[in-house]
C-alpha cells in the first residue's frame, strides 16, 4: 500500500486474504479438550451471571459445581435468589438434587476456605433468603454464621444489611 511521502506499508491482509498468524478463530485444528468441557474461571461467572432461567443456572450447576470456587458460589446463589423470585414455586422440586449439592460444596467451602471474603459471603447469605428456600439449608446458614462471624471486622455496612436482612 503506498503512503503519502513514497513509503509503504504493510498490507492488512496476506497473500491469501487472511491477515497472517495463528488468529484465534476456527482455525484448522481440533478444538482442545478445554474449550467446551472447561471454560475459564471469568467465562464460568459470565456463565452463572447470565443465566436466563433456572434450568440453565442448574445445568451449568451440575456441569462445572467441582471447579466452584467462593466466587462462583457468591455468583451463584445471587442469580438463583434473582431467578427463582420469578419462577415457578414448585421450582426446587425439580431440582433437588442440584440444590443439595450446591448447598453442601457452599457449606464446605464456607467453613474450610480461608479465601471467601465478607462479600461473597454476604452475597451468598442474601441469594440463599432471595431463594425461597431457606428453611431447607441449614448446614449452609451454620457455615455462613460461623463464617461472617470470623470475619465481621472486615464487613461493610451493605455486606451487613445484606447479612442481617438474610
Amino acid at each position: 500500500m503506498y503512503m503519502a511521502g513514497g513509503a509503504f506499508a504493510a498490507s492488512k491482509t496476506d497473500s491469501r486474504g487472511g491477515r497472517g498468524g495463528r488468529g484465534r478463530g476456527k482455525g484448522r485444528g481440533p478444538p482442545s479438550s478445554n474449550s467446551t468441557s472447561s471454560p475459564s474461571p471469568a467465562l464460568l461467572t459470565a456463565n452463572i451471571k447470565n443465566a436466563r432461567t433456572l434450568d440453565s443456572l442448574f445445568g451449568t450447576v451440575t456441569a462445572h459445581l467441582g471447579r466452584f470456587n467462593h466466587i462462583h458460589l457468591s455468583a451463584c446463589w445471587n442469580t438463583l435468589g434473582r431467578l427463582a423470585a420469578g419462577a415457578d414455586p414448585l421450582w426446587f422440586q425439580r431440582h433437588a438434587k442440584e440444590l443439595e449439592s450446591l448447598a453442601q460444596t457452599t457449606a464446605e467451602v464456607a467453613e474450610t476456605s480461608a479465601e471467601v471474603r465478607a462479600r461473597e459471603l454476604a452475597n451468598i447469605a442474601h441469594g440463599a433468603a432471595k431463594s425461597g428456600r431457606a428453611a431447607g439449608l441449614g448446614a449452609v446458614w451454620a457455615a455462613l454464621a460461623d463464617a461472617i462471624e470470623r470475619r465481621i471486622g472486615d464487613c461493610n455496612a451493605q455486606e451487613l444489611a445484606n447479612v442481617a436482612w438474610a
